[in-house]
């Protein structure tokens, strides 16, 4: 039995007449006359009592009728639930990120995807690396991108590229143009350490880059003169290109703010390798598989 089998008998019960039921149901009467055969041959006894062109129905036929009508209400109600889930996003790919990809994920990444055709839609999330990577492990995404230190057993990682410490200045900076090319340096090299009087922009060391540059000026011995604390990278990146001051953070992969980027002029030994994270024993969808395939091609690796 299916779906319309049930509409249909409850429609020919409704009007006790196939020719008024099959007009309802924009199928010919011959047509219906036969289904109404196939369905009783089916059930193994007679649904109605014909009388003429009126029909009546026998004791299995309310039984089936009674049931057919819970059927067909429960069927629309799993469809309602079903389209209000989709409209809340529970059919999307669930990606996080820190937000120093934030600009990397809206302009590079989920425009590269939705150019492939019928993709599932995608749900964002930002946070820290260790959050995120606890939120694939126990379900709650089902990709992200993180700054990876310590492995998870849960999970599969696998390698974007490496990051180190950067200091991040506004695009007009009179440090790039005193910078100097360094070989082995992916960016010029800041000048001395006029650097550290200029006004810095503090990140939260609950995250990979605050934690890192407070590492870093540890091991230097010095502290920059801190003008600004803010709680994520994505918050530090607009504050430079505001010119408020200068910051160290790990280097995001692209950034839309108009900035400068230089290398710091220690040996820093700081790098971190950027991954993508999925579940461990996951077998993703077509629309998860091309996800997976676009953000290694953004960072330039084949697969």
């Amino acid at each position: 039995m299916n779906i319309k089998d049930y509409t249909y008998i409850v429609e020919i019960a409704d009007q006790l007449n196939l020719t008024a039921a099959a007009d309802r149901l924009c199928v010919t009467q011959s047509a219906l006359t036969k289904f109404v055969h196939r369905v009783e041959a089916e059930v193994g006894t007679p649904l109605f009592d014909r009388r003429g062109k009126r029909f009546s129905l026998t004791p299995v036929g309310k039984l089936y009728v009674e049931k057919g009508r819970e059927i067909i209400q429960a069927d629309r109600t799993l469809t309602d639930e079903i389209q209000k889930l989709k409209e809340s996003g529970a059919n999307a790919i669930r990606l996080g990120y820190g937000m120093g990809f934030a600009d990397f994920v809206m302009d590079r990444l989920l425009p590269a995807y939705f150019d492939h055709p019928d993709m599932r839609p995608v749900s964002v999330c930002e946070g820290s690396s260790l959050a995120l990577a606890h939120d694939v492990e126990v379900g709650n995404l089902d990709i992200c991108l993180a700054y990876v230190s310590r492995p998870r057993p849960g999970l599969t990682y696998v390698p974007l590229s490496s990051t180190g410490l950067v200091l991040i200045v506004p695009e007009h900076s009179p440090l790039l143009r005193h910078a100097r090319v360094r070989e082995g340096f992916p960016h010029p090299v800041v000048d001395g350490e006029s650097w550290l009087e200029e006004p810095y922009i503090r990140i939260a060391t609950f995250t990979q880059s605050g934690a890192a540059a407070q590492r870093y000026f540890s091991d230097l011995g010095k502290r920059p003169n801190n003008r600004l604390y803010v709680e994520d990278v994505r918050s530090a990146l607009g504050a430079v290109a505001r010119g408020l001051g200068n910051c160290v953070l790990m280097e995001p992969p692209y950034v839309r703010y108009p900035i400068g980027r230089l290398c710091l002029p220690q040996e820093t030994h700081l790098e971190q390798q950027v991954c993508m994270v999925t579940a461990k024993g996951m077998h993703p969808d077509e629309s998860l598989t091309i996800l997976q395939q676009v953000i290694k091609q953004s960072y330039g690796c084949i697969g």
